[in-house]
């Protein structure tokens, strides 16, 4: 009976003597075997869109110390909103987005220490609203607050700079906020639009905003 000789596909990945060709000496050769190729599966790709929007600083209205909203010269505020920043985003095309608004400022005002007495109360309520084919809803409001009670140490609002011998304080601080919604019924273009809603204010010479900046991302 002839000797048989074990078939070259059948190599293990070991020496064997009943092999009728040398085993080759790199290791890689004797192991690898045909590899799968890698199924495909269907990639959806992701619409995406990214509006910055329009945004100014405003002077903003602060309080008499007597209850009374006044502006800089001192007549009465009307009680319009007024508003902070707008953006425009178009959602035409997209089945189900996911909206994500970002809004950021810096909110300044300015004390003077010679009527500093009792304390200081300083809070701005910026409403976020979304206005489609002409129908306005709120999606929410955000507060931004400071106060220092009686004996309450200024320093806790962090002074940027002094004006005339300390008499005049300027305060500065960073506020912002972010909303995300999914819209199941996206429109073709929605206006996003942040505005201040109410201001209380005691102790305080002056105020506004500055460093506005407001955002739209949607992605399907």
């Amino acid at each position: 009976m002839p000797d048989l000789k074990k078939p070259r596909h059948a190599i293990p990945c070991s020496a064997d003597p009943e092999y009728d060709y040398p085993m080759p000496d790199n290791a890689d050769f004797c192991c690898s075997r045909p590899q799968p190729k890698p199924k495909h599966y269907p990639h959806k790709k992701k619409s995406v869109e990214f509006v910055c929007g329009n945004a100014a600083g405003l002077s903003l209205p602060v309080s008499d110390g007597a209850g009374l909203v006044v502006d800089r010269v001192g007549g009465a505020i009307p009680g319009n909103a007024l508003v902070a920043g707008t953006v425009n985003l178009d959602t035409s095309g997209m089945v189900q987005p996911t909206v994500k608004v970002d809004f950021s400022s810096v909110v300044n005002f300015l004390i003077n220490l010679n009527e500093y007495v009792v304390g200081l109360l300083f809070s701005i309520d910026f409403r976020l609203s979304k206005i489609c084919d002409g129908n306005k809803v709120h999606l929410g409001t955000w507060t931004y607050k400071k106060s220092v009670g009686i004996g309450g140490d200024l320093a806790e609002v962090q002074p940027q700079q002094s004006y005339g011998l300390g008499l005049q304080i300027d305060y500065r601080q960073p506020f912002n906020f972010s909303f995300c919604e999914c819209d199941p019924c996206p429109s073709e273009c929605c206006t996003y639009v942040v505005e201040i809603v109410n201001i209380n204010s005691f102790g305080i010479t002056s105020a506004s905003l500055t460093n506005v900046s407001i955002s739209a991302l949607a992605v399907d």
